[in-house]
């Protein structure tokens, strides 16, 4: 017995509709991946980010005297103004010019 031009066409049309709603789990599967790993590593960096912070307060503690002022006071170190032009282009990416 032959099926119905109809049949087969709601047959076709649920096909495509059963593999798009697998396409779109498949992306909210992979969304929610990524959004967990990104709260992992947002976790760590924080995490770390207070340790150094307890470490640096410990560390300048620790080095303050018991009048209050800090062991070994040395001059802030000044930036040099004039780098030299190497120095600058060391640090500026590299651009090929276009060749036609």
């Amino acid at each position: 017995m032959w099926k119905s031009n109809r049949s087969r066409a709601e047959q076709q049309f649920a096909s495509g509709q059963k593999k798009d709603q697998t396409v779109i789990k498949q992306k909210e599967k992979t969304q929610r991946e990524r959004d967990e790993r990104m709260a992992r590593l947002r976790d760590l960096r924080l995490a770390k980010e207070a340790a150094d912070a307890k470490e640096a307060a410990e560390k300048e503690t620790a080095e303050k005297e018991p009048g209050g002022k800090p062991a070994a006071e040395q001059p802030a170190e000044k930036p040099e103004a004039a780098e030299s032009a190497e120095e600058i282009s060391a640090r500026l990416p590299r651009v090929h010019p276009h060749q036609s």
